[in-house]
């Protein structure tokens, strides 16, 4: 229902901007043939018969202002959490250069004994 009345208003803004165009070309020709009175008079847009949109009374768009407060709160909390700082390892949890060359020293040898170990079964 929403986007039938907004295709709605497009449609008759466009006939709008269609009968100001219209307009302009029949003021340009008159000038051109000398028949007609000034550009600046005739390059009007006729405004009557023109339906605008409904109006929204006070309540409504104080209600609406109160959803979009809600919903961009939710947005910034929602960001605020995705951005917040990782968790960092504590100082004392950390690894020192030391216990890191022990780890890879202790790897190279499991992947070592792996290797051997697929070599054999094959």
């Amino acid at each position: 229902m929403e986007r039938k009345h907004i295709l709605e208003l497009a449609l008759e803004e466009l006939y709008r901007r269609k009968a100001g165009v219209n307009a302009d070309i029949e003021a340009i020709q008159a000038e051109l043939t000398g028949t007609g009175s000034t550009i600046r008079q005739t390059m009007q847009v006729p405004s009557a018969g023109i339906k605008r949109g409904r109006k929204r009374t006070a309540a409504y768009r104080k209600a609406q202002a109160q959803r979009m407060r809600e919903i961009w709160a939710a947005r910034r909390a929602q960001d605020a959490k995705a951005a917040a700082p990782a968790k960092t390892v504590s100082a004392r949890r950390s690894m020192t250069a030391a216990r890191k060359k022990a780890l890879s020293l202790k790897m190279r040898e499991v992947w070592k004994k792996r290797k051997a170990a697929a070599a054999k079964a094959k």
